[in-house]
């Protein structure tokens, strides 16, 4: 589900956290891999010199922390003693002595009483048990809201020990300073619902914009990893639900996150759990009762601090510049073989799920531009598409798509500006071990151990691009006329790549087309995304049946999965269904105020429920041309100044559906019946297009499918008119003014 961290709007639609809820748990159940042993070693620093020092780092903690365990948060004297030549033990200086005393009270406080360590003993120390039912803590038995603190303390003592050890022996680089939020269980600032998170880990060497009380508000943008806390090691499936629906925080507010950790807390029982694109891969179990298992806890927690910033799920190709207080983004071009430099200006969209694609947009400039010479702004599209069958190339490759697009209509100007121009991109590169660089995969990302989880573990692709205009939100055109000019020059732009590009976009919806207006104030339609488009000439592709877009924009045969071969109709048969939905709701933010729509309304069956009862209301009411007005344009939030737009949706749909070039066999959206038989067969002996295919297909959808350009050039005919005419109305009522 959407994630809204932008606006930070505080949901309140019951329905939409239950999906929420409901597709956590859908995740784990689908996605989860448990006991992946390798999972602890993805956390290892990749150079190997800081590798080593991890080890004698985390060797170093756990010599502290097992005695204070031992004696019970008293550590023991010290055994070496300085003695006389008689081995007689001297007494130690005044200096000594409050050496030690400083030293003791390193190992048994936390210095100016802001963590009590000896709460860890809580915890390791926390009997196991089956039974839930209670709470009474005379029998033991408590919510997990006591453990927080325990848990808390066990952190910090591993981070001071931690600064201790690096200050006896520095490693090459400052180790992070991980420790837990101050507060815990409490609602992230900047989430988009009321959901409360038991514990996170902060550090600052990652993050931008930290201050002093940084480690006190619990933020989804400053945490380096959420912790899910169960009193009982039984409910360790409810703690994989809960951090899988808290994870998604991370992503939609950290643009430079390439993947997440996690921590499931189950009484004694700690798993770490690798969020990559499509999987969970949680570790085997760390019991913290035991002294193997706090050794391993504590070595997670020194490789944390000690990683590259890559191994902790941060990207280094979008860093935070913290003398600018800027974002620089880094897009490697295949062609030239030269990464280029940008300064983000704004994100124009977050990721907001725990697996998918992860796909991100900002608006940015190059950062040699300066005040005198401003550069050109980009629009850069980051994303981890599925690879292909072989090699590390993208399955469905927007940048060959882009590519070829711009290499065939660059020359033509009357399409200038109308459909996405490639500047630079490619696949994100990653530093190696040793030197130069490598393709960011999930198979860079699970180098250590991809082996082990190849069978569950889909293959995905990193890959960056930068292109240009920068458009604007569809919604924000002024009148009815300039979104007719807008969708009339994404029409044209559309069918030139359909036909000299033989691509073919298959997923428009109101994200996916956008406008700029030009200096004279005229605007320019632009299609963009083309990352679901596919070749025409690829017969599987052509006749792919996977469901591609969003349900409210699908056209019939998509929502159905239908066997007929994806068409430009398609395409514009999802035309129809944008125009319709934002003639019902109003084209622009203007028109939408006190705009209320009715659940009961046709066009919400449009966009509710399941595919397939969206297709079947779909074909219901474009099948009559009387319920279509009835129902749909009828329903317009502006009747009257949106005529123009209900004529052209009418031309269209007449032009898609009714098309008088072909036999009654081929018009509406149900099959033909074969009663009218006879009919039939008079009617293609006449000079119909269809004539000469076989009168036992009776579906009017394949029918025209094999008729698609000669349909499009009539439905490019009445865009390009309706175009025209709204362009001489905008411009005839600039001169009136």
């Amino acid at each position: 589900m959407a994630w809204n961290s932008a606006a930070n709007v505080l949901s309140g639609d019951k329905t939409i956290n239950e999906e929420r809820v409901t597709e956590a748990k859908e995740h784990v159940r689908d996605g989860l891999s448990r006991n992946v042993s390798e999972v602890l070693a993805a956390a290892a620093p990749l150079d190997s010199d800081m590798r080593k020092k991890a080890v004698s780092l985390a060797e170093a903690v756990c010599q502290q922390l097992e005695p204070f365990i031992l004696h019970k948060g008293n550590v023991p004297p010290r055994t070496t003693k300085k003695r006389n030549r008689r081995g007689q033990q001297l007494p130690a200086t005044s200096r000594e002595s409050k050496g030690k005393a400083a030293s003791d009270s390193a190992s048994e406080a936390p210095g100016q009483g802001a963590v009590d360590y000896s709460l860890l003993l809580k915890w390791v120390n926390l009997k196991s048990s089956q039974d839930t039912g209670s709470s009474n803590s005379k029998t033991g038995h408590f919510r997990e809201v006591k453990m927080y603190p325990w848990i808390g303390a066990f952190i910090k003592y591993v981070a001071d020990q931690l600064v201790k050890a690096v200050a006896d022996s520095p490693p090459p680089k400052t180790p992070r300073q991980l420790e837990t939020f101050r507060k815990a269980d409490v609602v992230a600032i900047d989430a988009d619902d009321w959901r409360r998170v038991d514990m996170a880990l902060t550090q600052c060497l990652d993050l931008p914009q930290r201050d002093d009380r940084s480690d006190e508000l619990f933020t989804y943008a400053q945490s380096a990893a959420l912790i899910e806390v169960k009193r009982y090691e039984t409910e360790e499936t409810a703690a994989f639900d809960q951090l899988a629906l808290y994870t998604p925080g991370l992503y939609a507010t950290q643009v430079n996150r390439r993947f997440a950790w996690g921590l499931t807390i189950c009484g004694t029982h700690v798993r770490a759990c690798l969020f990559i694109h499509d999987n969970i891969l949680a570790s085997e179990v760390m019991d913290v009762a035991t002294e193997p298992g706090r050794k391993q806890f504590v070595t997670l927690l020194v490789n944390w601090a000690m990683c590259e910033s890559q191994r902790l799920g941060y990207d280094p190709t979008i860093r935070y510049n913290r003398e600018t207080s800027q974002w620089e983004i880094d897009v490697w071009d295949d062609e030239s073989r030269v990464t280029r430099t940008y300064i983000c200006e704004y994100v124009v969209a977050d990721t907001s799920s725990l697996f998918g694609q992860h796909r991100r947009c900002f608006v940015a400039r190059a950062k040699e531009s300066s005040d005198e010479q401003p550069a050109q702004k980009v629009l850069i599209k980051d994303a981890w598409a599925y690879a292909a069958a072989t090699g590390s190339k993208a399955a469905r490759d927007e940048l060959s798509n882009l590519r070829a697009i711009r290499d065939k209509l660059d020359a033509d100007d009357a399409l200038a500006g109308t459909y996405s121009h490639l500047e630079a991109g490619g696949i994100v590169q990653q530093k190696g071990k040793r030197r130069g660089t490598l393709n960011d995969t999930t198979e860079l990302i699970l180098a250590n151990f991809m082996a082990s989880v190849r069978d569950n573990v889909k293959k995905r692709v990193h890959w960056r691009v930068a292109t240009t205009p920068v458009g604007e939100d569809l919604q924000k055109v002024r009148s009815v006329d300039e979104l007719i000019v807008v969708v009339g020059d994404v029409m044209a732009a559309h069918t030139a790549i359909v036909r000299r590009c033989d691509i073919l976009h298959r997923d428009l919806s109101t994200n996916k087309i956008m406008f700029c207006r030009d200096d004279d104030g005229m605007v320019r339609g632009l299609l963009i995304d083309f990352n679901n488009a596919v070749l025409q000439a690829n017969p599987h592709d052509e006749q792919r049946p996977d469901r591609t877009g969003i349900y409210p924009y699908m056209s019939i045969g998509n929502l159905e999965q239908s066997s007929v071969k994806r068409t430009a109709l398609d395409d514009w048969e999802s035309l129809i269904y944008i125009l319709c939905w934002l003639g019902t709701i109003g084209i622009n933010r203007d028109d939408q105020t006190n705009v209320k729509i009715r659940s009961d309304l046709t066009i919400c069956h449009w966009r509710d429920g399941s595919a397939t009862n969206i297709a079947k209301a779909k074909r219901r009411t474009l099948q009559h041309s009387d319920l279509f007005g009835n129902e749909i344009l009828a329903c317009f939030a502006h009747p009257l100044l949106y005529a123009n737009l209900a004529r052209l949706i009418l031309e269209l749909r007449s032009q898609l559906f009714y098309n008088e070039r072909l036999s009654s066999l081929a018009q509406g959206c149900i099959d033909f019946d074969p009663m009218y038989s006879s009919i039939r067969n008079a009617e293609l002996r006449t000079h119909y297009l269809d004539c000469n295919i076989d009168t036992t297909v009776v579906d009017p959808f394949a029918r025209r499918a094999e008729f698609a350009d000669a349909i499009v050039d009539d439905l490019l005919n009445v865009i390009q008119e309706h175009r025209n005419n709204a362009l001489n109305r905008i411009k005839d009522f600039q001169l009136s003014k």
